[in-house]
């Protein structure tokens, strides 16, 4: 008796053990700057609303240049990720690699190359990374559609405020400024049919999502900053760029232009990006007033809680836009008027005042484009509907934890026990007689539910999208 004792309470033991299980996986966040390695432990078995998915880690590595780099020569684009893969494999244990899946996901960047570079370059990816050990296939490495990646970003910020599931808080809003793109997602209390293209619906543990999801191409902070130095060029005086701080300069397609810093024409030519009103206004005449996007398609009314993050961050908190105190990481509550005063402010300074001003921010070196990023921000969110004195909260960092789209993208792949060991109907008790063919089976099913717990150390994982992400 006393070896059956001892021989359930391992059992009971190891059972419990194997509920908890560490699960590891990698996301490449191939952007128009530089790659970056996601590398996440999280816990499946704990129960709660996280039971499938619950967070330990976020290990992550930034390299330069980014893949749309190597557009003229593809064929080095494989092997530029071999720092990212010696880092992944210092951080998940030897004996996981086999079973960790990897997924490469290219965002604007890679989008604007052409389709031929672009497919270059992914072969080469594929080719690389299948020799990496780790668990990966050649259709886990494309470019992003960026719906997909708002839709990733709204997850990561809901999951990390326990806002996904059911008995959560109320979910946010988020808009993730990238260099070559911005995408703005919120929940929507209404869903228009006859709105295709902007609504989604996500199921995460029964409670539903209804979403607007809409990316803007060509409208992230790189590319508008191109783009407002085409119009410079175009529209402007010859060899004046008004967002540059008077006494600096930039060089834009083989042309020096000559800052002269000043606000107003810096506003009139940002705003001559976006187009004219023509869309927006067939649009309000279907919808009605304060219901379409600068695109003219249908958006919804905003909740009250928004989260700002990537450049909305960086341009703001991380350049001590406020407080002359730049922070790497941190948060801060912010309107659009209070975002274009500070511009103002900025672009009155010179270019020495300038580089002085912003000498101990992270991006000091690029101090020259603060005048114009920064209006740039106020005025995409007065473009995106939001009202100059709504307010949002500017981070990049939640609970520990950057806040940045490959988390929801690993939520919504993440890897889920086969069910080796879920049926284990011969854990029942019996009532009955206590004789020694009751002891025998006893000792039986502890020992092949110890067998059972032993092998789930390292189960096989299985891959399923998340319900309701596109296919």
């Amino acid at each position: 008796m006393r070896l059956l004792a001892l021989l359930v309470a391992l059992t009971i033991v190891c059972v419990t053990l194997a509920a908890e299980t560490k699960r590891y996986g990698i996301v490449f966040d191939a952007g128009s700057s530089g790659t970056r390695i996601h590398t996440y432990t999280w816990k499946t078995g704990g129960g709660g609303p996280k039971n499938e998915f619950d967070l330990v880690s976020d290990d992550l590595l930034k390299i330069k240049p980014g893949l749309s780099a190597f557009k003229d020569s593809p064929q080095a684009a494989g092997a530029s990720l071999a720092p990212l893969i010696e880092f992944a494999k210092q951080k998940i244990p030897a004996e996981h690699i086999a079973s960790t899946p990897m997924f490469l996901m290219a965002t604007a960047g890679l989008r604007m190359v052409g389709e031929t570079a672009k497919d270059a370059i992914l072969s080469s990816v594929c080719s690389y990374l299948s020799t990496t050990g780790f668990v990966f296939k050649c259709a886990w490495a494309g470019v992003l559609d960026g719906r997909d990646e708002g839709l990733y970003g709204w997850v990561t910020l809901n999951y990390l405020v326990d806002a996904l599931y059911p008995g959560g808080q109320e979910p946010s809003g988020i808009i993730d400024l990238g260099g070559g793109s911005v995408q703005i997602v919120y929940p929507a209390a209404e869903s228009r049919m006859d709105a295709p293209g902007v609504m989604q619906t996500l199921d995460f543990g029964g409670r539903k999502h209804h979403l607007y999801v809409k990316s803007y191409l060509g409208f992230g902070l790189d590319a508008a900053r191109t783009a407002v130095a085409d119009k410079a060029l175009e529209m402007g005086r010859p060899g004046i760029h008004p967002c540059v701080p008077k006494g600096a300069s930039v060089d834009h397609k083989g042309q020096k232009l000559e800052g002269s810093g000043e606000y107003k024409r810096c506003k009139k030519l940002i705003k001559n990006i976006f187009g004219d009103d023509e869309k927006e206004e067939a649009c309000e005449k279907k919808y009605g007033k304060h219901h379409c996007s600068f695109t003219g398609e249908y958006r919804p009314p905003m909740p009250s809680s928004f989260f700002g993050f990537s450049y909305m961050y960086d341009r703001t908190g991380a350049i001590g836009l406020f407080d002359t105190a730049p922070a790497q990481f941190g948060s801060l509550n912010l309107s659009a008027d209070q975002i274009e005063d500070k511009a103002k402010e900025i672009c009155a300074l010179d270019g020495s005042a300038t580089t002085a001003r912003f000498a101990a921010a992270g991006d000091a070196s690029k101090s020259v484009n603060f005048c114009g990023d920064i209006l740039y921000v106020s005025v995409l969110l007065e473009k995106l509907g939001f009202d100059e004195h709504k307010g949002m909260t500017m981070t990049n960092k939640i609970k520990d934890v950057e806040l940045v789209w490959t988390l929801g993208a690993m939520l919504a792949k993440s890897a889920e026990l086969t069910g080796a060991g879920d049926g284990d109907g011969g854990r029942e008790g019996r009532s009955g007689s206590h004789n020694y063919s009751l002891v025998f089976l006893l000792l039986a099913v502890s020992a092949l539910l110890f067998r059972v717990c032993l092998s789930n150390a390292a189960p096989t994982p299985k891959y399923e999208r998340a319900s309701g992400f596109p296919p």
